[in-house]
């Protein structure tokens, strides 16, 4: 079954397979938490609506047409949970993103593979420098940002509703301009020392 494409899945599902449905669980489970839990910084919340989006699929898996863009659809029925959680909590105006991936840029490990004291401090020191460029770009090109992670310009530019040149744009000029806070940041951070 991990053969098949996401709509052959949703046709199997749509005809009583169970395992298929568990497959394309399986088969977004990270992808779609993490984007989820980028967009609420809150891990039940996004455990929550990650639940949400494929109990809407389930429900309403007979109207869904195959068509090869099942990922977009699950990840704009999770955007609309997400952005209904926001304005439900109030949060609309919170749409940044810890780095996960901050030990990436660490290369210095202990003999058991742990981070050192001055790995971990630098992996949190970068994460909050990241998270606060993120910050401050607008939320337009922070959305486009974190979905560039896990969907491609044109699935974003599907699922935005905006011309493929304009969601290059909002990523380019968001990259362009977290690359010069950082810079600020660090050059700011080694004046300091």
């Amino acid at each position: 079954m991990m053969d098949k494409t996401d709509d052959e899945l949703v046709l199997l599902f749509k005809q009583g397979s169970n395992e298929a449905f568990e497959q394309l669980v399986l088969r977004y489970k990270n992808s779609l938490y993490q984007y989820i839990l980028s967009m609420v910084q809150d891990e039940g919340a996004a455990g929550d609506l990650f639940q949400e989006a494929f109990l809407a699929f389930f429900r309403h898996a007979a109207d869904y047409k195959a068509q090869g863009k099942f990922k977009s659809w699950l990840f704009l029925t999770a955007r609309n949970k997400v952005f209904n959680y926001l304005r439900d909590e109030k949060k609309i105006t919170s749409l940044d993103q810890t780095d996960e991936e901050g030990n990436a840029f660490l290369h210095d490990t202990l003999p058991d593979g742990s981070p050192s004291m001055l790995e971990a401090l630098s992996a949190q020191e970068t994460q909050t420098i990241i998270q606060q460029a993120a910050e401050q770009l607008s939320p337009r090109q922070r959305e486009v940002i974190y979905l560039r992670q896990y969907l491609s310009f044109k699935e974003m530019a599907e699922l935005l509703d905006r011309p493929l040149g304009t969601v290059l744009a909002d990523c380019h000029r968001g990259i362009q301009k977290m690359q010069k806070i950082v810079a600020a940041q660090l050059n700011a951070q080694g004046e300091c020392i």
